[in-house]
């Protein structure tokens, strides 16, 4: 009988499947915006909270700040073995 996974095992590849969430939440909000509005992106409406261009921006920074810490701590390991 298999084991029930644990939390370890979803942290195994967090960044991979952030990725891939934000790639299809994002397709899905730009098609909603173009629907609605009739445009895909407009930068005026990214300062506007609860916007699809606020929230597009946001899951870029998140994904970005993700990336960023994950290249720190690779190289702030790799600098405390040398």
């Amino acid at each position: 009988m298999a084991r029930r996974p644990n939390l370890e095992d979803l942290k195994k590849k967090f960044e991979i499947r952030f990725a891939v969430f934000s790639v299809f939440i994002s397709a899905w909000l730009l098609v909603d915006e173009f629907i609605k509005e009739g445009y895909f992106f407009s930068i005026e409406d990214i300062a506007i909270p609860g916007t699809h261009e606020f929230l597009i921006a946001s899951i870029l920074l998140a994904n970005l700040l993700i990336f960023v810490i994950k290249f720190l701590t690779k190289r702030l390991k790799w600098l405390k073995n040398n």
